[in-house]
């Protein structure tokens, strides 16, 4: 011990001496300061809370998605941080590597995950490390090419949110060409916009294209489609010429393509415009489910003057009054009437090609900050527009193809939230809903329109917090006339008097109306028999009705549709004539029905899973005027098959039995 000690106390005394010749006199009575680095081992480490936290949450992001894998500059990084991005997403960082060494690529993500990121990322990345000319009057080094205006708007805001440095420029229809051609003139890094547009400033001598390093078609299966092809094809016909004619000075420039779909049209594209050894990133592949995961999908069949007084209830439902809702219609007309009714709230807004483009955007920022709740659109927010926060997306009646559905519910569920995509339809398009269901490897509920029990329990609470919210100071000034309205309206209860307060504040003050589970009609409302055994048509329950309810008249029950297993009939009844007790004993037109061992009558509460219609979207259930379920027109119409026409029978006439 005494010689390791004496060993210890010779090297510290040795370590003195050599930095005490190491210090070099610069001036008399100075030292040239030392200093001293320690090693990574000994550098003290930031212990705060938030550090350790920080550090935690960076270990769990897996090794691939952390942004420090990748070549991304410190200064696009605390970008990226002060928009709370801390890691990418899959389709990011699969096509990161690819597009920054210089490769055409083809990708195809769903919906929802990041693609425009995707593409820009390593474009600026490049774009800042050539450390190209910023002169005045120098031509774009990237062109971008959306189908829509608004689609271009936020690709444009994404370029500057990452890389302000970098001078971006957008250009569409419906805005004066003379300011965006000023803009082409000073000189541009980035440009993004719409075929038309582009190939007009292309045309007018406006936008050179000679530079450029990047061409991108966003959403390209859009914009390889009818109506977008010729355009998209002559403005990448004429990047070709123009480099062509500069000769070897041009630059290679990378195509990409990026889409949620790809349809096989887009092969010849491909094939024509991107290098032979381009990369194709397919983040869905062969998978049967095309839609975003983090997406609930129903169906609820309405009529569609049904449809225009329950859309309120379902964005009250599965949206509630504090989330973002968009609603898709197919026309221009059919979103303007949407908007006049009643039962959507009133800070609906409408948005579609017949907009101003100033309101179109003024519209969307104010739903970006939420203060628009609901839009009703045309197609034109269905493709690439990227508002995380939307939890509904509501289609008025179901998209011809499914594409158009991806694309459409892709509005929600973004970014890895949960969302929620409702489609009504009518009888005759319930073949379309099995259709997307096929095609888009997905399964919708089908679920009736909320009940009023429903309907009350999603929008009492947000009444309510609304009646917390109301300032102290001023609840004095009412208090004379809420305590006269209490003594006079409510019997001196007070607890009734404020439930008869939050049912106006949520729009129920003139009550709500039971509505039918399979149709939406208000008024009518959906019972179910339930069997022991399968019986083979619904006129089995049609005879029980009328033997134990002689008051029940024929046109008082409609829509009898047969359960799959064909144990059950679900039907509609006018509401006028259902009773149901606090037992739950039901009374049909006076009369009390009594359940059987075999057979239990119930009023539902969801929709079991119904039989198909055969021939549903040929024209109706039955031929001629038919017997029940049969209804107008001739030629073809057995609710299952067979010829209706005549007089009919049960079921559209001959030929409807199985």
């Amino acid at each position: 011990k005494k010689e390791k000690k004496e060993k210890k106390e010779k090297k510290e005394k040795k370590s003195r001496k050599a930095e005490s010749d190491s210090e070099e006199e610069v001036k008399p009575g100075f030292k040239k300061a030392r200093i001293e680095t320690p090693s990574p081992a000994e550098t003290p480490r930031d212990t705060t809370p938030e550090a350790g936290a920080e550090q935690e949450a960076h270990d769990e992001i897996p090794e691939n998605l952390r942004l420090s894998t990748y070549r991304i500059s410190p200064a696009t990084v605390a970008a990226l941080g002060v928009r709370g991005i801390n890691a990418l997403f899959p389709i990011q960082a699969e096509t990161f590597d690819y597009i920054y060494n210089g490769n055409d690529v083809l990708g195809r993500a769903r919906t929802g995950t990041g693609k425009t990121l995707a593409f820009a990322l390593p474009m600026v990345e490049i774009l800042l490390k050539d450390n190209a000319s910023a002169g005045h009057g120098r031509s774009p080094r990237v062109l971008v090419l959306t189908p829509t205006r608004d689609l271009a708007i936020q690709v444009s805001n994404e370029f500057t949110s990452i890389s302000p440095n970098l001078k971006s420029i957008c250009v569409y229809g419906g805005t004066p060409i003379y300011e965006q051609t000023t803009a082409l003139r000073g000189g541009v890094d980035v440009i993004i916009g719409t075929p038309g547009r582009v190939l007009d400033h292309i045309n007018r001598g406006n936008l050179r294209l000679d530079s450029l390093r990047f061409v991108c078609l966003d959403e390209a299966d859009q914009m390889l489609d009818i109506g977008f092809a010729d355009d998209m094809e002559q403005v990448l016909q004429h990047v070709q010429t123009q480099k062509e004619s500069r000769g070897a000075s041009a630059p290679k420039h990378q195509t990409l393509l990026f889409s949620a779909t790809a349809p096989e049209w887009i092969k010849r594209t491909v094939e024509k415009y991107l290098d032979p050894k381009y990369i194709n990133v397919d983040l869905v592949g062969n998978s049967r489910v095309k839609t975003n995961e983090n997406i609930r999908h129903y169906a609820i069949p309405s009529t569609w003057q049904s449809r225009k007084d329950v859309i309120g209830a379902v964005v009250a439902f599965y949206g509630g009054n504090r989330g973002l809702t968009v609603i898709f219609a197919n026309t221009k007309a059919e979103a303007d009437e949407l908007a006049l009714t009643d039962k959507l709230r009133a800070d609906a807004k409408v948005l579609h090609g017949d907009i101003p483009q100033a309101q179109r955007e003024l519209t969307l920022q104010g739903f970006r900050e939420a203060k628009v709740k609901c839009i009703i659109c045309t197609d034109v927010l269905a493709r690439g527009i990227d508002i995380p926060m939307v939890d509904l997306v509501i289609n008025c009646q179901p998209p011809k193809d499914v594409e158009t559905y991806v694309h459409r519910s892709g509005r929600t569920g973004r970014a890895g939230r949960k969302g929620v995509c409702v489609t009504f339809f009518k009888a005759q398009e319930e073949y379309m809903i099995q259709n997307i269901q096929r095609r888009a490897g997905m399964e919708m509920v089908k679920a009736g329109p909320p009940q009023p029990q429903d309907i009350i329990a999603a929008t009492a609470q947000d009444a309510a917090d609304i009646v917390g919210k109301v300032v102290k100071n001023v609840i004095p000034m009412f208090r004379p006339i809420a305590e006269s309205m209490i003594a006079e309206n409510f019997n001196g209860d007070a607890t009734e008097a404020l439930a008869a307060a939050l049912a106006h504040i949520s729009g129920y003050g003139a009550g709500v109306r039971a509505r039918s589970l399979m149709s939406a009609a208000e008024g009518y409302t959906t019972l179910i028999f339930r069997l022991s055994h399968e019986i083979q048509h619904s006129g089995y329950v049609r005879n029980i009705l009328t033997r134990n309810f002689p008051k029940l008249g024929y046109e008082d029950v409609k829509g009898m549709r047969m359960t799959k297993d064909m144990t059950g009939v679900v039907f509609d009844v006018v509401s006028e004539k259902l009773e149901v007790d606090d037992s739950n004993t039901i009374f049909l037109a006076g009369n009390k029905w009594t359940d059987l061992d075999n057979i239990k009558l119930e009023v539902a509460k969801t929709l079991p899973e119904l039989e198909q219609r055969m021939n549903d979207h040929r024209g109706g259930n039955g031929g001629g005027r038919g017997g029940y379920g049969g209804g107008r027109g001739g030629g073809r119409g057995g609710f299952r098959g067979g010829r209706g026409g005549g007089g009919g029978g049960f079921r559209g006439g001959r030929g409807g039995r199985r």
